[in-house]
């Protein structure tokens, strides 16, 4: 069973005030160190909800790239980028805005990892990315639910040979996420492997519809029963998504629940792990999947931390909830 440091991460935090209204509410010490953004920009749903109808496809980043800091690009994990694709995303948006890239498909969930060829496919796809140089955000290694820890040697073999860590594009290095989902790899092991190199380990929240807008408090309506697993610090930066379960929405142009009761239980729990000041940074995704309509999830969270609040016909339309 986990040892002291799951005990600790998983308690719960303090309770605290609850106020009807996210926005201009600031819960976090210093929520300066977050950096918020969708998983996925190109959404034709988000036609004339997100983006006004003017806005032509090939606007559409830059229009995004006004309103939020980052993105993590779901393309890159059906097919390797170019130079030039990541020249191109990068001379459209402004200074300070970053990129996080999923890693290829056949590297983590076709192939063998830790072959030659899934290390030289990874080893390529590093060298075309980290070309976003201080753009970059960090590059997402994904694997899927099936992938346990008896592949522990394939995965520690894979992220060894990956072009050097650091800790911003402008240095010349990469930061690495890994997800890494089966109960398996829930261990002391697993995070003494990961901190010995620097790796985050993803934060996921993918619940169901049926607790996505509860808190994992309320155990009165189920929120207990499916609590994300807690976050564990493994390098200098977090890397969250906020994910829901893939499918469960058929559209994604409005949010068909309030997620807020959810995201207030994740500032806290965020709050108790950064409070040590360990995390310089928090990269943190949402998907359309976790309430209907991820630019709203994520400007809800942007509030709840007092950050400001991008503006944009999501604002004037809104969703059910909004």
């Amino acid at each position: 069973m986990a040892g002291l440091w799951m005990e600790q991460a998983m308690q719960k935090p303090r309770p605290r005030r609850q106020s009807p209204e996210p926005k201009g509410e600031s819960l976090l010490m210093d929520a300066s160190r977050f950096c918020l953004g969708t998983i996925g920009f190109s959404y034709q749903d988000w036609a004339g909800v997100f983006y006004p109808e003017r806005v032509r496809a090939e606007r559409r980043l830059p229009w995004y790239a006004e309103r939020f800091g980052t993105v993590e690009l779901d393309t890159t994990f059906y097919g390797m980028p170019t130079a030039e694709r990541v020249r191109a995303w990068a001379g459209v948006v402004p200074e300070g805005f970053r990129f996080s890239l999923k890693m290829f498909r056949v590297v983590t969930h076709v192939g063998v990892v830790g072959s030659p060829v899934s290390i030289g496919l990874a080893r390529g796809f590093v060298d075309v990315v980290r070309r976003f140089e201080e753009k970059l955000g960090a590059v997402l290694i994904q694997f899927p639910p099936s992938f346990t820890a008896v592949r522990r040697d394939d995965l520690l073999r894979l992220l060894d040979a990956l072009p050097e860590l650091g800790s911003d594009g402008s240095a010349g290095g990469v930061r690495y996420a890994v997800e890494l989902r089966h109960d398996s790899w829930w261990s002391e092991v697993t995070v003494k492997q990961l901190r010995e190199r620097g790796i985050a380990w993803v934060g996921l929240d993918q619940p169901t519809v049926a607790v996505a807008g509860v808190s994992p408090d309320d155990e009165r309506q189920g929120g207990g029963v499916r609590a994300p697993r807690a976050v564990v610090v493994t390098s200098d930066f977090l890397y969250m998504r906020w994910c829901g379960n893939h499918g469960q929405i058929p559209t994604n142009d409005h949010e068909i629940l309030d997620p807020t009761p959810r995201l207030r239980w994740w500032v806290d729990r965020l709050q108790s792990v950064m409070g040590g000041g360990a995390v310089k940074e928090v990269l943190g995704y949402f998907g359309n999947s976790y309430s209907g309509h991820a630019p709203k999830a994520c400007r809800r969270m942007m509030g709840l931390l007092g950050l400001g609040v991008p503006e944009g016909e999501v604002e004037r339309q809104g969703g059910l909830f909004g």
